[in-house]
């Protein structure tokens, strides 16, 4: 068993075809394929559903898989650990980030360089899903998002801040300057913009809604906090988190929302390793040490 026939085993499970996975691994389908019956000879189970075309995988194909894309991402974080000899901290973090705390996250990455000029981040927007699936992929090394859905047996969290919610409008909106307004009230101050109803953050205003017995009916719906500025500024309304102020740019003014207060811990949150790669043990004594960033009161 090597390296290589785990890759082919992984691509081929994302690319769910022989051909384009051989491309992908840059070898003939023939080699691709002659590599993972290799593998299934070494193991003594089969790992693919035989057919002239991709099936899918065995039940024992997809435990097997499970430990190659382990074994991959551990023989990643090698690599990036030899390649930092000295006391230096080197490698790549790679972190999925729910939109609304895309913007938070810069205050995040800024303090590991800050500490670490050598680390590198690739920073990619995802729902909550999103986060848990690539997690278990080993495609990510952390994600910002929601904590309470975390598995502890799992993960490992570290809380960044509290959600707290705030109702957007344009400069001048009628209930500008007011010291709060009630979630039923923000529902019904003008034509409403949301996030996508797929995104957690959706899910949770219209939970909280719903449980008030009223609901959230957009006009207009995006999948990131910056595209509804340019709404909200035309004269369109929105609830979202207070963190949105430091996205959404000029002319528009926000206020808190009320019975109920509503806030959800929003952290980072990583899976169990035995061992963990300097960079990864360096972005989570930054998250541990994390100082919420201020947020404007009104952005003219």
């Amino acid at each position: 068993m090597d390296i290589r026939q785990l890759q082919y085993l992984v691509t081929l499970a994302q690319e769910r075809h022989f051909t384009r996975a051989a491309a992908a691994c840059n070898v003939t389908q023939p080699t691709l394929s002659g590599r993972i019956r290799q593998l299934e000879i070494e193991l003594g189970v089969p790992i693919i559903e035989r057919g002239k075309k991709f099936h899918g995988l065995t039940a024992e194909g997809e435990r097997i898989l499970v430990w190659a894309k382990k074994v991959l991402a551990d023989c990643n974080s090698l690599r990036n650990e030899v390649a930092g000899k000295s006391a230096e901290v080197f490698g790549k973090v790679n972190i999925g980030v729910i939109p609304s705390a895309d913007v938070a996250t810069a205050s995040l990455i800024l303090d590991l360089k800050k500490s670490h000029p050598h680390a590198h981040a690739t920073i990619q927007l995802m729902s909550h899903d999103e986060i848990h699936k690539a997690l278990e992929d080993y495609q990510i090394d952390a994600g910002i998002t929601y904590t309470q859905f975390s598995d502890a047996k799992k993960h490992s969290s570290f809380t960044l801040y509290e959600e707290d919610y705030r109702l957007f409008m344009p400069v001048g909106h009628r209930l500008q300057g007011v010291d709060a307004v009630e979630w039923e009230t923000a529902v019904n101050a003008g034509a409403m913009v949301a996030l996508s109803p797929k995104l957690q953050n959706r899910l949770m205003v219209d939970s909280t809604l719903r449980f008030l017995g009223v609901e959230l009916d957009p006009e207009i719906e995006a999948e990131t906090i910056p595209s509804l500025g340019g709404f909200i500024r035309a004269g369109y309304c929105a609830i979202l988190p207070e963190f949105s102020a430091l996205s959404l740019g000029a002319g528009i003014v926000s206020v808190p929302l009320i019975k109920p207060v509503v806030s959800h811990s929003i952290g980072m949150v990583m899976t169990k390793r035995e061992l963990e790669p300097a960079v990864i043990t360096s972005l989570a004594d930054c998250a541990a040490q994390y100082k919420k960033p201020l947020i404007p009161e009104q952005v003219d």
